[in-house]
């Protein structure tokens, strides 16, 4: 795993790196049984959006605030 756009942030990222990586893999390979139709796709999509939320989206949100506070510190704002 690569380091952070800011020293600072590296750890934050680390963290969330690990918190997606083994939600993903939980996500991936039960994700091709459920495309079996539609509905059924959607529903596990809701379902594990949910728990990614749960599980990775308050580190997410704190690594994204660390890097948007890097860059307005390297270049006084930022274009979105």
């Amino acid at each position: 795993m690569a380091h952070s756009l800011s020293s600072e942030c590296t750890p934050l990222k680390l963290e969330y790196d690990s918190c997606f990586n083994a939600w993903f893999e939980g996500y991936l390979e039960p994700a091709v049984t459920a495309s079996a139709s539609p509905t059924k796709r959607e529903e596990y999509s809701r379902h594990h959006a949910a728990i990614f939320q749960e599980k990775c989206g308050k580190i997410w949100e704190s690594y994204r605030e660390c890097v948007q506070v890097c860059i307005i510190r390297l270049y006084g704002h930022i274009d979105i």
